[in-house]
């Protein structure tokens, strides 16, 4: 039996252990009763940055009545990997495609066959990052896909990029073709062969250019 107040160590210790254990339990039990209201575990953001909202407007203004574009394309989801390639090579081109995206991609309304590729320009890149955006390009071109890069500090006119983009659509022999950043125009890296079928066909009609751009 424990006197009180306790006289020995005995009934200190015993002391102590009843109190701590009753204040755990007491903490435990306010801790249950006035929990707060669990949060959502997640919340919204948004869809695009500026610069991709400015640019997908831009696309849809310039050449939406005839591509259909989508945005933020995971690079695995738009090429297949070369069935011929041997080991090595087929591991370091998943190491390439793994988490890549594009910015854009436009497609025929049709068939929704990828037509063209649109990257938005990054300033700041150390020389690895801009071999392996080469590279990234090379291997898009290889695959059939021509690439035009826009920049987001002078966005090109309306009927420019519609030309570009026509163009690299259609080119069907090795070129490039560069603009000058003054006039704001996408840069071209046109596909190396020709596309699987015309572009202009009755259900696709061209876009016709207005004679005073």
């Amino acid at each position: 039996m424990i006197t009180f107040p306790p006289v020995s160590m005995l009934d200190w210790l015993i002391f102590l252990l009843v109190s701590g254990g009753s204040l755990i339990a007491l903490i435990t039990l306010l801790k249950f009763i006035w929990r707060p209201a669990l949060k959502p575990p997640y919340q919204q953001k948004s869809l695009f940055s500026t610069q991709q909202k400015q640019a997908l407007q831009l696309l849809d203004e310039a050449i939406g009545s005839q591509l259909r574009v989508f945005a933020s394309v995971s690079l695995a989801e738009l090429v297949n990997l070369n069935s011929k390639l041997s080991k090595s090579q087929r591991e370091l081109a998943s190491q390439q495609l793994y988490g890549e995206t594009v910015d854009f991609v436009l497609c025929s309304p049709k068939d929704l066959t990828a037509r063209c590729v649109v990257f938005l320009a990054q300033s700041g890149l150390s020389k690895k990052e801009q071999r392996k955006q080469l590279q990234l390009w090379q291997a898009l071109r290889a695959a059939g896909l021509p690439v035009i890069e826009l920049s987001v500090y002078e966005w090109p006119s309306m009927t420019q990029l519609r030309t570009d983009i026509l163009n690299a659509c259609k080119n069907a022999s090795p070129s490039h073709v560069t603009h000058s950043a003054k006039s704001g125009s996408a840069r071209v890296e046109p596909v190396i062969s020709a596309l699987d079928h015309d572009f202009e066909q009755e259900d696709e009609p061209s876009v016709k250019l207005p004679e005073n751009p």
